[in-house]
């Protein structure tokens, strides 16, 4: 597999289309099971605080890390945000003035999160979903 294929699996699988344990973290992709998402342990968890992300019911934030792999080989890294009391996993915008986040990692984002609110904390982050450049 290229990593041409790995990206495009990631921009557009569903959850549904990986096997999901969320108790360890572990997301496997049902068409090939070389492909693997990481979570990272919870103790690596860093806090995150910007508006974006503190602004809820919930102000906690916290930084988390997501490696790709393809086997036993390093493909990318992706670093997210759980947001009011990890009910929501949503990617970081481009700056702290600048809220918009790209399709693929929202996307990213669906794929690791787990429950359906991802769309919903989007918004109520004001956060501005745009096409990757």
């Amino acid at each position: 597999m290229k990593l041409s294929d790995v990206q495009n699996i990631l921009a557009k699988s569903s959850q549904d289309d990986w096997i999901v344990d969320d108790e360890s973290g572990s997301f496997t992709y049902k068409d090939d099971l070389n492909l693997h998402i990481q979570r990272s342990d919870y103790d690596s968890y860093r806090d995150f605080d910007e508006p974006w992300a503190t602004s809820h019911f919930d102000p906690k934030a916290m930084a988390v890390e997501y490696v790709v792999k393809y086997g036993s080989s390093f493909v990318e890294k992706h670093t997210l945000v759980s947001v009011d009391g990890h009910r929501a996993t949503l990617p970081i915008p481009r700056a702290i003035n600048d809220l918009r986040v790209g399709a693929t990692e929202v996307n990213f984002a669906k794929i690791v999160n787990i429950g359906d609110k991802v769309d919903d904390y989007l918004q109520k982050s004001g956060l501005k979903v745009v096409d990757n450049d």
